[in-house]
């Protein structure tokens, strides 16, 4: 069952800049959810740095075809599974980013050569998983 891409609506100010200046609070709003997420602007880049409390050591950039999914922390086969599926549908994995565990659970942000339409596999291993085209 193809998967349609969530719309994202960013809206940014200065609120909370970054030491330098540089940068301002980032909210964005995932269509159709009621996620809140949290980020900065690193150059001209959107980057993810919280999801619904949840922080990300690294922040994730908001670019391309994104994979977000949220899993146990004690899952261990959620990414192996992933890959696996990116393999068979010669997608490339650009990038990866994981939050802090909250109440034992984690976030994903995961870079995309292309968007994974087909998550059927990937589904029982997560409780929440949607695409993203930025």
């Amino acid at each position: 069952a193809a998967t349609c891409p969530r719309q994202v609506t960013t809206t940014h100010g200065d609120v909370a800049p970054e030491p330098d200046g540089s940068a301002g609070l980032l909210q964005v709003a995932l269509q159709g959810t009621s996620h809140r997420a949290v980020g900065t602007v690193q150059g001209s880049t959107p980057v993810l740095r919280e999801l619904n409390g949840a922080t990300f050591k690294q922040p994730a950039p908001l670019a391309g075809p994104l994979l977000v999914y949220r899993a146990k922390a004690s899952e261990p086969s959620t990414l192996p599974t992933l890959v696996g599926l990116l393999g068979k549908a010669g997608i490339q994995l650009q990038s990866y980013h994981s939050s802090g565990t909250v109440a034992g659970e984690q976030w994903s942000v995961v870079g995309l050569s292309a968007t994974l339409s087909d998550l059927s596999e990937l589904k029982p291993r997560v409780l929440e998983v949607f695409p993203l085209q930025l």
